[in-house]
């Protein structure tokens, strides 16, 4: 193999001893990421190495959730003079003869090494100034830091690539996750996935008032998600006939937020039979009219189960840099009408009292609109 990776890890690092469960867990999302890329995977005194032919796999390493840093690196015997021969060749690699400063930084945790971090770095460095005429150290604001671990072998390396963090995906329950064709929902799905939550995408269409091709986009919004998490299951339900009934037979001011608690009661029910533990949604704390706080807490309280909105108090802005990150957002702001927009009231109560919807959901039958709505529900591979 041509390459070492050295992969590092963050709050895995903190479990005690439940850290074998997530290092374990990792690993598995990092062969089955890797399926089809010939490499040999180590782990070896709370490190995770990947001897690899092709420097390539990187970015799918800075998908995987659980991952802080890739490190490209070098390895060799724990010798003075090795370790600044190779200190030197991946100086002159990486940096070559740019005039930029330095520092090396040593971690000693191998104790017995009869050299001290400080003297490992001093000697180093020493050898790198000698060498390599172009540097000059700044132990404050380097532009190049070289990293050196003394453990069974010596590890070195200058170069780092950020990764998604988090904790490993499937570390945690199941959660349903209301998924539309905005920018916000797919943002939410990652900031859940993020920290180890399955999960069971479901999407409200309203066919057929809604297009096909508006079904598809949120098909190619999963698949984008499952960058991170690996392969979904794209669960949805039409919601066109018990809008209709909303519409018909109550208040149009309250229609948003009775068809947004007709849609949590539907995620409870998805909930149980998929053995999922809580509710996802990319509600935006006072981004929209029934995103109040009196308006979420109206649909917070048909939900048996926790309703998590992991972007409650982000701003528009950050939401969309992160769509863009993701990869998501090109497809979000495809120009399809959502189940959302259809039937959009001219006017929204923005400060419900919860007795008042009741009071307008007493006008339908609300079992009726569940269980037809039900009848609609399927499941695909996406």
């Amino acid at each position: 193999m041509n390459y070492l990776l050295l992969l590092k890890y963050g709050e895995i690092s903190l479990k005690g001893k439940n850290r074998p469960y997530f290092e374990n867990r990792l690993i598995d999302n990092i062969r089955s990421r890797l399926k089809d890329v010939d490499y040999v995977l180590h782990r070896r005194q709370g490190r995770l190495y990947i001897e690899c032919n092709d420097l390539r796999i990187i970015p799918t390493l800075q998908d995987t959730f659980g991952l802080v840093e890739i490190c490209p690196a070098r390895k060799c015997a724990k010798d003075l003079q090795e370790i600044q021969a190779a200190a030197l060749e991946e100086a002159r690699e990486v940096i070559g003869d740019a005039h930029v400063s330095f520092k090396v930084d040593t971690r000693r945790i191998d104790k017995s090494y009869p050299h001290d971090s400080m003297q490992i770095s001093r000697a180093v460095g020493t050898h790198l100034l000698k060498n390599m005429p172009n540097l000059h150290v700044d132990v404050h604001t380097p532009q190049h830091r070289l990293e050196i671990e003394v453990r069974d072998d010596v590890y070195l390396y200058l170069r780092r690539y950020r990764a998604a963090g988090g904790m490993p995906y499937a570390t945690s329950s199941g959660t349903v996750l209301l998924l539309s064709g905005g920018i916000d929902s797919p943002v939410a799905a990652y900031q859940m996935a993020r920290r180890g939550v399955i999960l069971h995408p479901l999407h409200f269409h309203a066919a057929p008032f809604t297009s096909e091709e508006a079904f598809e986009k949120v098909r190619e919004l999963t698949r984008r998600i499952a960058r991170f998490t690996g392969p979904l299951r794209l669960n949805s339900m039409n919601l066109a006939k018990a809008q209709q009934l909303i519409r018909r037979e109550t208040d149009e001011r309250y229609f948003t937020l009775i068809q947004r608690r007709l849609m949590t009661r539907l995620a409870n029910r998805l909930a149980k039979k998929l053995r999922a533990q809580s509710i996802s949604t990319g509600e935006n704390l006072a981004q929209v009219a029934s995103q109040t706080m009196e308006g979420l807490r109206s649909t917070h309280a048909v939900s048996e189960l926790p309703v998590f909105r992991p972007l409650i108090s982000f701003d528009k802005e950050d939401i969309v840099i992160k769509a863009k990150e993701m990869g998501t957002y090109d497809v979000s702001i495809l120009p399809f009408d959502d189940c959302c927009t259809i039937f959009l009231p001219k006017t929204v109560i923005t400060k419900p009292r919860l007795e008042d919807i009741e009071q307008e959901e007493a006008k339908l039958d609300m079992e009726q609109l569940i269980d037809m709505t039900w009848e609609t529900y399927q499941r695909e591979h996406v």
